[in-house]
């Protein structure tokens, strides 16, 4: 068995290969299996002629930004998709809707690819799945030893007071965030207190796909007569993409929400829907590997494997520094 990183993370046995959240188009014309939605996840369904595997509600929040799903499977939490003798296990990843880790087995090994992943509750989402595994491909975003993410209660009462406070001076808190997963969390939380909540359509288009799949989320889309009676009201909080330019409209007063809350100079609130540096540790003694190879964290990614290996005693290294071969011998 072999791993390496080729615009994404390819598994090879004999002459069976799968590629795993491909970056671009230039991988090779093996299947690809999508982790979740996000888009620096999902460039696979941007790939005309690549055999896709992915979950439903990956596949439905794709196309809920104009992507067409050709050529694509459905995979479901522990079914098991073959490419010749190598097998494709999805298990919950905690991230977002519909997010998957990846478990790739094969004759002389098994490997996880955990994408990006949570190990804790949340609102909308149950924690990832430890499984056991000979080499673990760990996302590495947060992968330092400076992360330590408060818990989702007490950043959700700081948020409510904070917004009640903005409310109250007559102005309206705008939060920022990812439309995907966070933007959610936070409907949720302020559903839970009572406080209308008004979405950018590219939050309410999201979080339709949420609702079609069980979800409860209570808000008004900004383009719709409900949202304007709120706005009227001034009592309300607005969600919005983190891209979106508010300098025009001094009505607002926002604050980022994002696990870089942490280290950013304006307000912030540092709601995450990935596992902090202290959760990447545990969740790595949880799966027992023999090899650690990070991914996904820049910089963050030697950082996290040097920790592994000194505090741990396993070997761990960049997935990009070296391909990485399994033996019955190692």
């Amino acid at each position: 068995m072999r791993v390496m990183w080729k615009n994404g993370v390819s598994v090879e046995h004999r002459n069976a290969k799968v590629i795993l959240d491909p970056q671009n188009d230039r991988s090779s014309r093996s299947p690809v299996f999508v982790t979740h939605g996000h888009f620096d996840h999902s460039a696979g369904f941007r790939m005309p002629s690549v055999p896709k595997y992915s979950s439903r509600e990956t596949m439905e929040l794709v196309s809920a930004y104009g992507f067409q799903a050709g050529d694509w499977q459905p995979v479901t939490i522990g079914s098991r998709s073959l490419v010749d003798d190598i097998a494709v296990i999805p298990h919950n990843s905690g991230h977002v809707l519909g997010s998957c880790q990846f478990e790739v087995d094969t004759p002389r090994g098994n490997v996880l690819f955990t994408g990006d992943f949570n190990t804790e509750h949340t609102k909308t989402m149950t924690p990832a799945d430890a499984v056991q595994c000979d080499i673990l491909i760990l996302e590495a975003t947060f992968g330092s030893p400076d992360f330590v993410f408060p818990s989702e209660d007490l950043v959700a009462e700081e948020m409510v007071n904070w917004s009640r406070k903005i409310m109250k001076s007559g102005k309206i808190p705008a939060f920022q965030t990812d439309p995907l997963g966070n933007a959610q969390e936070i409907i949720r939380i302020f559903n839970e207190f009572g406080i209308p909540v008004v979405t950018h359509w590219k939050v309410s288009k999201v979080s339709k796909v949420y609702e079609a799949h069980g979800h409860k989320l209570g808000y008004f889309d900004a383009k719709t007569e409900e949202a304007n009676e709120i706005v009227h009201s001034g009592n309300f909080v607005f969600i919005t993409p983190k891209q979106l330019d508010l300098q025009d409209h001094p009505e607002f007063v926002p604050a980022l929400v994002s696990g870089w809350a942490l280290w950013s100079k304006r307000e912030a609130f540092p709601l995450s829907d990935h596992a902090d540096f202290p959760r990447l540790m545990r969740f790595v003694e949880e799966c027992r590997p023999k090899v650690v190879l990070t991914c996904h964290g820049s910089r963050f990614n030697e950082t996290l494997a040097k920790c592994i290996e000194r505090k741990l005693g396993i070997r761990a290294y960049p997935v990009s520094l070296i391909p990485t071969s399994l033996c019955p011998k190692s």
